[in-house]
């Protein structure tokens, strides 16, 4: 599974825990982490398809692990603890699928909850909490591409497109890596982006608080650091633009 911790090796279903374990020694008594009705799994593992119709974008909540493909539509699959399956929401509103736990229920699987999904384009992926978005194929676009992780939530791709915006709110992390004409990355709390193998002619990166971007500029960078953040970049970018107020930095790796 996803691991992006420096020094500190967690697997998924650590991550959800200790992600539901914090929130719910800070949050107040009404949210449903609480309150919710407590379902645990009982271990028998199955899947099971849930048919939808054509989707550009995806939006993903709660603690479960989606993974991503490019193809011709086809049913979302679900995997988990036979008896969890039915608390697992996937909705459609327009153009987007959205994907969460069933509110009012606070699972606990034996193991990770798994969503299956393939389309033909993705223009936007948001996720949060603790889920993971996973791209089990390049993902090839000829629009712009949104992505955003918040809370603990971590998207890892490779991905072609012209455009690329990533944001980064809380400890999320995005690991990207493919090409693309420019990339722009925002920041905000501890978060992390790993874009070295992301090819990117024109990069764009501001970051506030304690997160650290390391990314790849062939033509132009323009790096905006405030706080503790760091921007580390490979790339013979013979324009470099920076700003760094706190304690931050910008520097080229070795």
């Amino acid at each position: 599974m996803l691991n992006f911790c420096n020094g500190l090796k967690l697997n998924s279903t650590m991550k959800k825990f200790i992600f539901y374990l914090l929130t719910a020694s800070i949050i107040i008594p009404s949210c449903r982490f609480i309150t919710g009705k407590r379902v645990r799994g009982n271990g028998v593992i199955k899947t099971e398809e849930r048919s939808v119709s054509s989707f550009k974008n995806v939006e993903v909540s709660g603690a479960i692990d989606v993974y991503v493909s490019q193809g011709e539509i086809k049913p979302v699959k679900v995997e988990g603890d036979e008896n969890l399956l039915q608390y697992i929401e996937i909705s459609q509103e327009g153009d987007r699928l959205i994907v969460r736990d069933k509110p009012g229920f606070n699972l606990h699987p034996t193991g990770d909850m798994r969503i299956y999904v393939t389309a033909p384009v993705y223009n936007s992926i948001e996720v949060s909490g603790a889920s993971d978005i996973v791209g089990q194929t390049k993902i090839t676009n000829a629009e712009d591409m949104d992505l955003s992780a918040s809370g603990a939530g971590d998207i890892k791709m490779d991905v072609d497109a012209p455009k690329l915006h990533a944001e980064i709110t809380g400890s999320g992390n995005i690991d990207l890596k493919g090409q693309t004409k420019e990339v722009a990355l925002e920041l905000s709390g501890a978060g992390h982006a790993h874009c070295y193998d992301l090819l990117s002619e024109n990069t764009k990166v501001d970051i506030s608080g304690a997160g650290s971007a390391e990314v790849f500029a062939s033509v132009k960078l323009d790096a905006e650091v405030s706080g503790a953040g760091s921007v580390s970049y490979k790339g013979n970018a013979s324009n470099v633009n920076q700003h760094v107020s706190g304690v931050g930095s910008v520097k080229k790796a070795e």
